[in-house]
């Protein structure tokens, strides 16, 4: 994976982090979501280059991780699997 590609993850992570600090609990519920997606979009990105299947950081793919958080992220990667099979 190219190193831009972690430019999308970084500046998402710490405006999560941020937001999650300054508002109430259902808040901090949805930004932790997002925060989770994106460590997980992170994950897989990273274990990609020994299982042979990884997510690419785009627009696209940060996107469903922050807004649906890890559930996101595996139905991104089962659609991956079956789109390789």
């Amino acid at each position: 994976m190219a190193l831009d590609g972690w430019f999308y993850l970084l500046p998402a992570a710490v405006a999560a982090v941020w937001i999650f600090r300054r508002c109430g609990w259902w808040f901090q519920a949805l930004c932790f979501s997002a925060v989770t997606g994106n460590l997980a979009l992170l994950g897989v990105g990273y274990l990609g280059s020994f299982t042979g299947v990884a997510l690419a950081p785009n627009l696209f793919t940060v996107g469903a991780a922050t807004l649906f958080g890890v559930p996101g992220v595996l139905n991104l990667l089962v659609l991956r699997v079956l789109a390789l099979g």
